[in-house]
């Protein structure tokens, strides 16, 4: 095997691919520009749209408001409920947004309250609505204000001091670093997105040069030089690393620069502070680098096996769900993995890029993800080499 031999095929097709717009496209305008576009622009609009829906006036409409005149006082010295009087249906209204909730008070409020009974208000609202839902939350703080007042009344007439109700204060101290209130923040959809830039990085361009080389009928003259099929097979797989790898960094760069944004969906999150150490990088790549190796053999021997591109893409698509589905589980709140599971592939990067971002370092965790990836991908580049060998594959119509 030469190495002089696997640096020109390296090249070959890094030029090749380089060349192609669609490569670019893929690799530089969407993960820098469209990535920042797009999250910045759900942080924006998600901002517009909740402060459009706080400033609103809450309209609604109560049903027995002669039954409690000073709740219904309360309701309207609120700045921000409107309180209508409406004959219409209310289901309708509240389902159509005419108004945003409805509070029913029974007709045995009064006496209830004089006994000191515990009343039972009733208030529809639309949890789907976001004002419906704004309506609801002042409602609340007003009647809890009413409550309290009540209660203050209860106690006064029993010589009872307010102190009487809160026999115990319970101080609460937060101990998490800004550092691990980041980690946790980064550790819930970087792992997904790594993988997902990983795999789409890669796919184009391991489809472009083997089906899509077959396709064109130009892999002949790859086969007719003096380079050994397995040194082909490994400059191919070292190039559609190299571009998995930029378009998964400047993926991750465009994502940087999103939420680093005045209007990021993460500006909103108490205590994050963006910034990882250099030990947390170094192991985030050493998992990083086998995860790309594994990624580029598999697409690449699918694309030697397949006779054409759109052959390579309906082959590719499941492996590409199959990806997302692990990825999903890795975002997914209170799932730990344990012992053998750490041998699943792309699972088991996903966690361990979860607990690194923790600041959690598990060392059997990482060993065997590395060397299960590594493996893995090594087998993958044997069967890549295997089917290149073979010329009823290479050139079956």
């Amino acid at each position: 095997m030469s190495w002089k031999n696997i640096k020109l095929i390296f090249i070959k097709e890094l030029v090749g691919t380089i060349r192609d717009k669609r490569t670019i496209i893929a690799m530089i305008i969407i993960p820098l520009i469209f990535y920042p576009l797009l999250f910045a622009g759900i942080g924006y609009f998600n901002k517009v749209g909740s402060m459009k829906s706080e400033e609103a006036a809450s309209k609604i409409i109560i049903y027995g408001a002669e039954f409690a005149p000073q709740l219904v006082k309360h309701l309207q010295d609120y700045e921000k409920i409107e309180i209508l009087v409406i004959e219409d249906d209310s289901p309708s209204k509240l389902q159509n947004g005419d108004i945003q909730a409805v509070l029913v008070i029974p007709s045995d409020y009064k006496e209830k309250i004089e006994q000191e009974e515990p009343n039972k208000l009733m208030l529809k609202y639309d949890a789907t609505e976001a004002k419906s839902r704004i309506a609801k939350q002042r409602i609340d703080q007003v009647i809890e204000k009413y409550q309290g007042e009540i209660l203050l009344q209860r106690l006064s007439r029993l010589n009872l001091k307010e102190e009487f109700l809160t026999p115990l204060i319970l101080q609460e101290e937060n101990i998490a670093t800004a550092e691990k209130i980041t980690g946790s923040f980064l550790a819930v959809l970087l792992p997904y997105l790594i993988i997902i830039l990983i795999f789409t990085g890669a796919m184009h361009t391991a489809v472009d040069i083997t089906a899509g080389e077959k396709e064109r009928g130009t892999i002949a003259t790859l086969l007719v030089s003096q380079i050994s099929r397995l040194e082909i097979v490994l400059g191919k797989c070292f190039a559609v690393m190299l571009i998995s790898f930029t378009s998964m960094v400047l993926g991750l760069f465009g994502l940087t620069l999103a939420f680093l944004s005045g209007t990021s969906i993460a500006r909103g999150i108490e205590g994050v502070k963006f910034g990882i150490s250099v030990n947390t990088i170094f192991l985030l790549f050493l998992v990083l680098f086998p995860l790309v190796g594994l990624a580029s053999a598999v697409l690449v021997m699918v694309g030697i096996f397949a006779r054409n591109i759109r052959e390579a893409s309906s082959y590719i698509t499941p492996i590409y769900m199959l990806t997302i589905f692990l990825g999903i589980i890795s975002i997914s709140q209170g799932i730990e993995l344990t012992g053998k599971m750490f041998l699943v592939p792309v699972l088991n990067s996903s966690f361990v890029f979860k607990e690194l971002l923790m600041g959690k370092i598990y060392w059997s965790h990482i060993i065997t993800t590395f060397s299960a990836n590594i493996i893995i991908a090594g087998i993958a580049l044997f069967g890549a080499t295997r089917l290149f060998n073979q010329e009823e594959v290479l050139f079956r119509s």
